[in-house]
């Protein structure tokens, strides 16, 4: 098999995965915080078992000597966690989605401001359009708690672009240690907020699993692999579908349907973000073909 085809199917299995997260938070009843307290705990057990196993030396010399961007990191992990659970019980599955997408738009910025990066013509431009879509989608009303979920939504992508620039800026060095970091931080701030671990029904136990143990790590290593095959553009393409995906997956199994408002909004900022996309990788390829040349 190709390097293309290996990331290609890597991404669409990954992302396809990472789409039931949404309906599956959705099915398990018991309260938000005893959700994430288990979220937290299988992240810290499960990745923090498989790296050990794959790098021991380095990620206990880590443990030892903590630093304060593996703890930034790993709180803006935490808290976009947290946000993106109470954003899928307050508001529509897709307004969550969409709102999250923009998520590289606000990198640029914070990138911008922290690491000093240029932010061109044609990101602020996907800024002011992103930004256009994001207020049809804070309009709609078809949920009692629609706007603070909104609101959870907006934060989950600040929080996601925050950790990626504090990645970005650490070269991704123990990468996998901050989400075992986030994952505990996430337990106890879930124990502080009232979670009730033991209080959940046969059935939400075997929610709890295939979410915990099977759908969140095994979509975020396959999503993970990807980008090693694929260009960038690409990569940030497939990330796209969760928007497409995650919806329809909530719509086949609990039959809800995004409101007008959702779908213009989410209209205008997946174009953005496809326009956006396919509009740096093609100049990306024309820079590489100039640099050939020459």
């Amino acid at each position: 098999m190709s390097p293309i085809y290996k990331g290609t199917w890597a991404m669409l299995v990954g992302i396809t995965l990472l789409s039931v997260d949404s309906l599956l938070i959705r099915l398990i009843h018991s309260s938000e915080w005893t959700l994430l307290f288990w979220r937290g705990f299988f992240s810290v057990v499960v990745i923090l078992a498989v790296i050990l196993v794959i790098q021991p030396k380095e990620t206990i010399a880590a443990i030892k000597a903590p630093t304060k961007s593996l703890f930034l990191g790993s709180i803006a992990f935490s808290l976009s966690t947290i946000c993106f659970v109470l954003s899928i019980e307050m508001t529509q599955v897709a307004s969550t989605l969409i709102i999250i997408n923009v998520s590289p738009l606000i990198s640029a910025l914070l990138a911008y401001f922290f690491l000093k990066e240029r932010v061109d013509r044609r990101t602020l431009i996907a800024i002011v359009a992103a930004t256009a879509g994001i207020v049809f989608v804070f309009s709609d009303t078809a949920l009692p708690d629609a706007s603070i979920g909104n609101l959870m939504a907006l934060v989950t992508a600040f929080m996601l672009a925050s950790y990626f620039v504090i990645l970005r800026k650490t070269q991704s060095k123990n990468a996998h240690l901050y989400l075992v970091l986030g994952g505990f931080f996430t337990m106890i701030i879930a124990l502080i907020a009232g979670a009730e671990p033991f209080a959940l029904t046969k059935q939400e136990w075997v929610y709890i699993l295939i979410l915990c143990v099977g759908v969140v790590p095994l979509s975020f290593v396959l999503i993970s692999i990807g980008p090693r095959y694929l260009p960038a553009a690409h990569a940030n393409l497939f990330m796209l579908l969760e928007a497409i995906l995650g919806p329809l997956f909530v719509w086949w199994g609990l039959g809800e349907v995004p409101s007008q408002n959702v779908l213009i909004g989410g209209g205008i900022v997946l174009l953005t973000l496809i326009l956006f996309t396919v509009s740096a990788a093609n100049e990306k390829r024309a820079l590489n073909k100039k640099a050939s040349i020459g």
